[in-house]
């Protein structure tokens, strides 16, 4: 079962990143045209465009545009040659008189007096009689100090600025607001969006028992009984976390019959458990790729659940007896685990899930255990900001 759910979660994730790559975006020729469509990265000198999702699908290298961008989140890319090597496209961090600039996880200024200058953190090996040793040296802050020989204030700071992408953005913001220049920030890699959602979910749910008391027994095959649900969830900055919270309730009707034969005993005997059970729980659902626009965006869940039980009437029959009795104790707190998919069609949000978890009764004198409790559910999801 286990294996299943991890075939089923890398199935989603292969498909969430084939069917995410085209967003809508524009390009600017070298003649000064613009052109509004979808685009797609396919390396550093090359991306794909189209005009709509229906539409033929056309190549375009570094050397035929000036520059492209992404509307959400909002990115731009500029065609550069470095060292008079085939252009290729650096992505904006910060864009001004002085911008900053990435490729390959390394960073470049650039402005119109002093052109391209790359960030760098040499690496120098050496060599000794008692081994090798490396030792790094800062050459990026000798350009940054440069940069910054008409702003005074600045040069004092430039020592403490690291080499990552906040630190550099800092700087290099602080560096045109000194001389007065406009700025668009990109360092922020993705716009805040704060989620407020809804679902309603129904499937079938199957549930397995077992009474650990002596002469007890387990069951197998169950039957399939209905599931109804319903959540709410808060996201976080779901762009940058990729996290959210749920709160739910489900009511879920868990049945099985089945039949063993015990130790020394003439005939079968025959075990039915019919349950209705309300079961409100919390979770953490994370999308590791999750994309608004994607037409999956997988994801897997952690979390608990309480089981408040309506009804559970269990019958114990064999050739000589009959038994049929309530129990009507309530459940213990359980984890639960998640894994499906949301599927976005149009300005719609489905849900495809598959989710378990190990519930217990604990009963003066004994006790009674469902094994896998195991749904397959489908929902609908409700956007409510």
């Amino acid at each position: 079962m286990k294996n299943t759910f991890l075939f089923a979660f890398l199935l989603f994730t292969l498909i969430s990143n084939a069917q995410n790559e085209f967003k809508d975006g524009s390009y600017t020729s070298k003649n000064q045209e613009e052109f509004s469509g979808l685009i797609k990265i396919i390396s550093e000198r090359e991306i794909i465009f189209k005009h709509s999702i229906d539409s033929n699908e056309k190549i375009l290298n570094a050397q035929a545009i000036q520059t492209f961008s992404f509307k959400k989140p909002y990115k731009k890319y500029i065609s550069l040659s470095e060292n008079n090597q085939p252009a290729k496209f650096f992505e904006y961090v910060i864009e001004s008189d002085v911008s900053l600039l990435i490729l390959d996880d390394t960073y470049y200024l650039k402005n119109e007096t002093e052109g391209l200058n790359k960030l760098e953190v040499k690496k120098i090996e050496t060599s000794t009689d008692q081994g090798k040793y490396e030792s790094t040296i800062n050459t990026y802050i000798g350009v940054l100090n440069n940069y910054s020989k008409n702003c005074k204030e600045l040069q004092s700071k430039v020592n403490a600025v690291k080499y990552n992408r906040k630190s550099l953005s800092k700087f290099v913001s602080e560096l045109n607001a000194c001389t007065n220049n406009d700025i668009n920030d990109f360092s922020i890699d993705e716009e805040v969006v704060n989620l407020f959602e809804a679902g309603v979910t129904v499937g079938g749910n199957y549930a397995n028992f077992e009474d650990t008391t002596t002469g007890g027994y387990k069951t197998e095959s169950p039957s399939m009984g209905l599931g109804i649900g319903g959540f709410v969830s808060f996201s976080p900055n779901i762009n940058k976390y990729n996290l959210s919270f749920l709160f739910g309730i489900e009511y879920n009707q868990k049945k099985v019959d089945y039949s063993y034969r015990e130790p020394n005993f003439v005939s079968d005997r025959n075990i039915v458990h019919d349950a209705s059970v309300i079961e409100p729980y919390l979770l953490a659902l994370y999308q590791p790729f999750y994309n608004k626009k994607g037409l999956f965006s997988p994801y897997i869940g952690l979390g608990t659940s309480y089981g408040f039980t309506l009804s559970h009437e269990i019958q114990e029959r064999d050739n000589l007896s009959e038994v049929i009795y309530e129990r009507d104790v309530n459940q213990t707190f359980s984890l639960l685990y998640k894994f499906g998919t949301f599927i976005n069609v149009s300005k719609n949000k489905f849900m495809f899930e598959l989710a378990f978890s190990d519930y217990s009764y604990q009963v003066p004198g004994e006790a009674e255990d469902y094994g896998t409790n195991f749904q397959l559910k489908i929902g609908y999801v409700f956007n409510l900001k």
